[in-house]
């Protein structure tokens, strides 16, 4: 099954994100620098968007019950080999609890949402359709990284929308 993902929210933008949210918080001039100390560099990174089944003529039979997908747009490892959990694992469980609704993007877990595999942790974030998730640092840090990365990436689309050519043009829906 293929999948189309948003338009403006790209690997590239993911990527991008996530590189200039680890310099903000943990790069040689940030004051936050000292949150991290022995933390940095060990992580992992996890983000998804919606997708949805290509658009086809024969799919508007199916109007409007398109369902949406969670779709793994970019992972970042970071200091793998020094690991002493598997926060990517952590991290992929954080992100699905998000994308769920399990998680409400709080400051602790819903104990009552927690199916037998599912981590107890929490820090990730869910804004605006895109779940960012990260684990290796506290869960505090861990919710405020996945919020850099998610504002992000929500402010890189909308500038790309803003300056598509083809938003201005007499049919944007090409």
């Amino acid at each position: 099954m293929s999948l189309s993902t948003p338009k403006y929210l790209t690997r590239e933008t993911a990527e991008e994100a996530i590189d200039t949210a680890l310099i903000m918080v943990a790069g040689e001039s940030s004051p936050l620098k000292r949150c991290f100390n022995s933390l940095f560099p060990q992580c992992h990174i996890t983000v998804l968007v919606p997708g949805m089944e290509s658009h086809h003529l024969e799919d508007i039979l199916k109007w409007p019950n398109f369902p949406i997908h969670a779709v793994s747009l970019c992972e970042r490892s970071i200091g793998q080999s020094i690991w002493k959990h598997r926060y990517d694992e952590i991290a992929k469980c954080k992100a699905l609890q998000l994308w769920a609704d399990r998680n409400d993007d709080g400051t602790g877990s819903i104990p009552h949402l927690l199916f037998s595999e599912d981590t107890p942790y929490w820090g990730g974030v869910k804004r605006k359709g895109i779940v960012v998730a990260c684990s290796g640092f506290h869960p505090w840090f861990d919710k405020m990284i996945s919020g850099i990365i998610a504002d992000i990436m929500i402010g890189l689309a909308h500038d790309a929308y803003e300056n598509d050519s083809a938003r201005v043009s007499d049919d944007f829906l090409s």
